[in-house]
């Protein structure tokens, strides 16, 4: 029965996290959309601000700033950053295709795996990279770098073969539309070291797990407010994102976090097998983006595409078992 109802949570969570990668890319409306990665970030810190209420209010103990916020002080200090890098990382949707940017940011894997071995090296937890790294680990961050490169040479050769001459702009194709997802990757990495270091009971803090959502909702709503304020001072007009216009964007915050809340639970039934299937989530994507959203790239960023989720399976894998 346990079986039947982790398959179930992790076909859901893959289907959540795709919905979402296509729906913030539906978005899009306007690639020169003013102040649009705010716009974003205050439906995002909207729907933050509605969970992290329901925990302050269902949960058994009240929370108070000294036994969560300070206490648990990575967390406090990861949710401010993380709004900053969430908030820019955005224009990775205007910049990119769906079909792009999800593998892109599912690197996010390898990437938490090679600042863990840092961290451990730092800590002199361990003498050598190797004691860290299993050969299927190293291979999977090995073709994922290549994977990486090889994908930006192509769209800048595809940049400049467009541009007919004329200056070809770094943000439209190439190694720079790739600086987003990157980013978004780089955050995700260092959010699995900070809550792993305040949730783990056994080598952390044993932080409550509903302690770091109010704390990172609370902090990312207040930044959704403050963006919300800028928007109406410089906009001259207060932002609405409940209209149609903006429904998508909305509609992608709430699959997001459908898909964070189906991912824990599917993680507490059986941590092993659920993060390796998950990382595959990136190819529904990129079947949603060619079919729903009319998006075509090249045979050859496909394949390097493709190579990306090989690689952040083979990364999962090659920690976790």
């Amino acid at each position: 029965m346990d079986n039947t109802i982790w398959l179930v949570l992790v076909i859901a969570t893959i289907l959540t996290w795709s919905a979402t990668s296509l729906l913030y890319k539906a978005g899009v409306r306007d690639k020169n959309e003013e102040n649009i990665c705010l716009k974003y970030s205050v439906c995002i810190g909207l729907v933050f601000f509605v969970i992290a209420l329901f925990y302050l209010i269902t949960r058994d103990e009240p929370f108070t700033i000294w036994e969560s916020a300070v206490r648990y002080w990575p967390i406090t200090v990861y949710g401010l950053v993380y709004a900053v890098i969430n908030t820019v990382s955005f224009n990775g949707f205007v910049y990119n295709e769906a079909t792009v940017e999800s593998p892109v940011e599912r690197i996010s894997s390898g990437i938490s795996t090679i600042l863990l071995v840092f961290t451990f090296l730092a800590l002199g937890r361990a003498d050598s990279i190797s004691e860290l790294l299993t050969p299927l680990t190293a291979a999977g961050i090995l073709l994922i770098l290549v994977s990486i490169i090889l994908l930006s040479m192509v769209r800048n050769k595809a940049n400049r073969e467009s541009a007919q001459g004329e200056s070809a702009r770094w943000m439209t194709l190439g190694a720079g539309t790739l600086v987003f997802p990157l980013l978004f990757a780089l955050g995700d990495g260092v959010e699995t070291i900070v809550t792993g270091v305040c949730l783990d009971s056994t080598f952390g803090y044993a932080m409550p797990e509903g302690d770091s959502i109010i704390i990172i909702g609370m902090e990312y709503a207040a930044f959704a407010l403050a963006f919300w304020l800028y928007i109406l001072w410089k906009e001259k007009k207060p932002y609405n994102p409940f209209t149609r216009y903006s429904a998508p964007r909305i509609l992608g915050a709430l699959a997001d976090n459908v898909g964070i809340v189906l991912y824990a639970y599917a993680m507490a039934l059986n941590s092993v097998s659920t993060d390796p299937i998950i990382a595959v989530y990136p190819v529904i994507v990129m079947i949603g983006g060619r079919v729903f959203m009319k998006e075509r790239v090249s045979a050859i960023q496909y394949a390097l595409l493709l190579g990306i989720v090989v690689g952040s399976v083979m990364v999962v894998a090659g920690t976790v078992l």
